[in-house]
């Protein structure tokens, strides 16, 4: 057998050994073209609207519960201002008692009647009290009154002096209305005690010329 080998390989022409091939790399297999589907808008606007629907519900039931918490605080407030007056009404309570109690155990209590009889003159002293405030208040007023009316007098009063005196400087001056009050009120007067002095003068030469005719 080693001859045939050897035979074989003389006359066999020398082959070159295999080179190892590097594997390839499989490709990847083409998708096939998809057409593009048209767009739905109608869709498209549904699925927005179901959503703004969605967030809507969501906003409404965030406002019940709101007004449901609303109710609740107004029925606590309510109870909280029936217990206040309960509170109240027990205080009353026991405060009158309390007053019971002092008056039966107080050995100079007269008796209902003798406080009724003193709540009546403690209103009759408030009633006095509160009617003399009003008559001191009134008569505040009636001297506040008096008062403005006296200074508005004086002040009315005070220029007539001056343009009095500035006319008897000029010797012929014109009296303001003091002065001219003053010449009438001192003319009736003494036209007043004229007829004094003329019926005492009539009187006497009524007597004398009667005397003379008589001679």
């Amino acid at each position: 057998m080693s001859d045939d080998y050897t035979q074989e390989e003389i006359w066999s022409s020398p082959v070159q050994p295999d080179r190892p091939r590097t594997p390839r790399t499989p490709k990847t297999p083409k998708t096939p073209t998809q057409e593009r589907e048209p767009i739905d808008h109608e869709a498209a606007l549904r699925k927005e609207l179901e959503g703004v629907r969605n967030i809507n519900e969501s906003i409404e039931g965030v406002i019940a519960t709101l007004e449901r918490a609303g109710g609740n605080m107004d029925t606590v407030s309510k109870t909280v201002n029936n217990a206040s007056v309960l509170l109240n009404t027990w205080t009353r309570i026991l405060s009158q008692t309390e007053h019971n109690q002092r008056l039966i155990l107080d050995p100079g209590w007269k008796g209902a009647t003798e406080d009724l009889a003193e709540q009546e003159a403690e209103a009759i002293q408030r009633q006095q009290a509160a009617e003399r405030r009003a008559a001191e208040e009134e008569q505040r007023r009636e001297e506040l009154r008096r008062r403005r009316e006296e200074e508005e007098r004086q002040r009315l009063a005070g220029p007539a002096p001056g343009r009095g005196t500035r006319g008897t400087r000029g010797g012929r001056g014109r009296g303001g209305p003091a002065a001219r009050g003053s010449s009438y009120s001192s003319s009736s007067y003494s036209g007043s005690s004229i007829p004094g002095r003329g019926t005492s003068n009539i009187g006497r030469g009524f007597g004398a010329r009667r005397a003379r005719g008589t001679k």
